[in-house]
């Protein structure tokens, strides 16, 4: 039978891993991986007219001498553009920085990832763990690490990642050096996303909580020392925040995600549903119907283990064969959507982060029952922090989107829980290692093969050159977007300067031109109806911008598609009253990006 008490995986002498062969191979592999999705897909991640732009933009601009927030709008913490400015200071403006930055960032998450594997005792887990964070992250859209919608998100990872090695580490360790590091990595989360600093916050005061329950007032003091350093540099930078343009500025005319911000209070909703932290009674019994399944899977899995008679090597190798075998003819079956999709459902599912949640409170249950021990739970703490990093993904957890940046813990802690299916009665060492390399690498199979479908149709790409770097975008979009280049740069050579509405921010990084007002992007949400439209207004007047591109870029995810007509009406009726259209980029009138010349009127 299965074991439900978890006692095997809430062992107190659950050691780590040792560095053997096997092990060594496991990282070189997993390095074989990152290079080799790396260069199999350079210059398709991204999308140039969505939010990567701001992310190419605002870094520059900073290089240039602006300053965040009081010249340049960003929605996130400052420590992602400030970074970034320094390594373009550095190695030159150029996207292949940019490139480097995300794809580095995802190795380092799966290394962190392996190593806290090793460390609780199963190497195949991180290394499943690893793996698919490799997968996610170099699809070709503008979820990924290489040019994402966000590099907060992407060093967030990051930093999540390290912050989760480093509390397993102090587990085993009363060096204050873990202490002091973890309490670093949370101080560099909250200045990235606030959602990864509040995770690694609590998740301390969990940790300092644990390790000091039998020892004592003075050591609990200690270690609440250590973390004060990256305390006083947040309240250092937050303050250099409100000094700007005071609380107010920050919240309501910047951070998009603070809860009473007006992106909050009318696209929250509309926000929170996109990554899964809805919950209502449909979504709750959709859960419990996939977790049966799930249940129905680890008892088929758990039977077919026991079945196995010899533990020699050939099993596994023919069990490999299979999954690949498996994964090929799925890829060819002409409904494979729906195949992978029900295979993920069962191998990656949604409702992951909430059954991590429940196995934690189990885990800490169990540690409170035996308070006898003196030992300080890893397994408790890192599926505690898994599910407080991911908890927007409650009931969306996916291979793509915004989970991409969030479920790398929580892959390792299901891929830890998936272990209970493993027979240890009897069993060796070496076939509970082999069972759980087994599971890894279906769920990594079936991650790969979900990636392959959602993936962007990469045969019908071109490359946009630039003198600020390659991209490959589609064909009509590549003329499109030379021709709007060209013009901003005739323009700009001109003294005159264009102000690119409501998005396609990219265009001011590809043309080297900036933008004219501290407003870069008019999505749903980021200027205010009230005093911050009337402060844009006044801006657009005072440097009587001569020039708008306006794009044919639409929101339906929001449930107001269109710019100045759905949202953004007032600013809208200006941009209508002050300026004349002049010509489309393209005469055509499909579903291809277009953009419209705007002139000032005299």
């Amino acid at each position: 039978m299965i074991d439900t008490s978890l006692s095997w995986l809430g062992d107190p002498q659950n050691s780590p891993a040792k560095w053997t062969k096997a092990t060594y191979c496991g990282l070189l592999a997993l390095l074989v991986l990152w290079a080799g999705l790396f260069w199999l897909t350079w210059a398709t991640w991204g999308d140039v007219t969505i939010d990567c732009g701001r992310e190419m933009y605002v870094a520059v601009a900073l290089l240039k001498g602006k300053m965040l927030y009081r010249d340049v709008w960003y929605l996130y913490g400052p420590l992602s553009p400030y970074f970034n400015s320094f390594l373009f200071r550095v190695f030159g403006v150029h996207l292949a920085v940019l490139y480097w930055a995300g794809s580095l960032s995802a190795v380092f998450s799966g290394i962190f990832l392996y190593l806290t594997g090793v460390e609780l005792g199963s190497w195949p887990a991180g290394f499943g763990a690893a793996a698919i964070v490799q997968v996610q992250a170099f699809e070709s859209s503008y979820m990924c690490f290489p040019l994402p919608y966000s590099f907060a998100a992407v060093y967030g990872c990051l930093t999540a990642c390290f912050f989760l090695w480093l509390i397993v580490r102090s587990c085993r360790s009363t060096n204050l050096i873990w202490i002091f590091g973890a309490g670093s990595a949370a101080a560099v989360a909250l200045l990235l996303k606030p959602e990864y600093g509040f995770a690694c916050y609590v998740m301390l005061g969990i940790l300092i909580v644990a390790r000091n329950a039998r020892r004592g007032w003075r050591p609990a003091a200690l270690d609440s020392a250590a973390v004060l350093p990256g305390v006083a540099a947040c309240l250092l930078v937050i303050g250099w925040m409100v000094s700007i343009g005071g609380v107010s500025f920050i919240t309501q005319e910047n951070i998009m995600s603070w809860p009473t911000s007006y992106f909050m209070r009318h696209f929250g909703r509309e926000w929170l549903a996109i990554t899964g932290c809805t919950i209502t009674s449909r979504v709750v019994a959709v859960a419990v119907l996939w977790t049966l399944v799930l249940f129905a899977a680890a008892f088929v899995a758990n039977r077919t283990l026991r079945r196995v008679k010899s533990e020699r090597s050939q099993f596994f190798v023919w069990a490999l064969l299979a999954i690949l075998a498996a994964a090929a003819i799925v890829w060819c079956l002409p409904w494979r959507v729906s195949v992978v999709g029900g295979l993920r459902r069962v191998f990656f599912p949604k409702q992951m982060v909430c059954l991590i949640a429940i196995v934690s409170g189990m885990l800490w249950l169990r540690q409170w029952r035996e308070r006898a021990r003196e030992f300080v739970p890893p397994l408790a703490l890192a599926f505690t922090f898994s599910s407080l990093v991911a908890f927007r993904l409650l009931f969306g957890t996916s291979p793509w989107g915004y989970s991409i940046y969030y479920d790398g813990p929580a892959a390792l802690c299901f891929l830890l829980l998936a272990g209970v299916v493993i027979p240890r009665l009897g069993r060796t060492k070496l076939f509970v290692t082999r069972s759980q390399f087994l599971i890894a690498f279906s769920v990594v199979a079936v991650v790969s093969l979900y990636a392959g479908i959602i993936d962007y149709d990469l045969a019908n790409r071109v490359p946009l050159v630039t003198d600020v770097g390659t991209i490959r975008v589609t064909q009509p979009r590549a003329e499109r977007y030379q021709a709007a280049i060209r013009w901003m740069k005739n323009v700009n050579a001109q003294g005159q300067a264009v102000l690119s509405v409501p998005e396609d921010t990219s265009l001011y990084f590809f043309s080297e031109t900036d933008c004219p007002t501290r407003v870069i992007e008019f999505t749903p949400g980021v200027v205010a109806p009230g005093q911050m439209t009337a402060r844009l207004i006044a801006e657009i007047n005072l440097k009587r911008v001569p020039y708008l591109i306006w794009s044919n870029r639409e929101y339906p995810e929001y449930g107001t598609p269109v710019f100045g007509v759905d949202y953004n009406r007032e600013l809208g009726d200006y941009f209508r009253s002050h300026y004349r259209p002049l010509y489309a980029l393209a005469d055509d009138k499909s579903d291809s990006w277009n953009a419209v010349i705007w002139e000032r009127l005299r």
